[in-house]
């Protein structure tokens, strides 16, 4: 239980921040600052720029990863 009598800093308080994973610099934003009409709180966020790049270099990664097994499994099998 708080005390009633225990004072708080005035200037003190909580605000839910978000960052866009995507982009190389991580700036917090006040949540309560994004619009709804934001491109990243909508179905617009697939038009944005770091979105797409974000995409394409994971897709790079599992292609990427697909082939290294591929190639591990083709080597298993030649060795059978």
């Amino acid at each position: 239980m708080e005390d009633a009598n225990v004072m708080t800093c005035p200037y003190l308080t909580e605000v839910t921040m978000v960052f866009c994973q995507a982009s190389p610099q991580k700036k917090l934003i006040p949540s309560d600052r994004i619009s709804t009409a934001s491109t990243c709180e909508g179905d617009g966020f697939s038009a944005c720029a770091l979105y797409r790049e974000a995409l394409a270099r994971a897709l790079h990664t599992i292609e990427e990863l697909e082939t290294e097994l591929k190639d591990v499994h083709e080597k298993k099998g030649a060795q059978s």
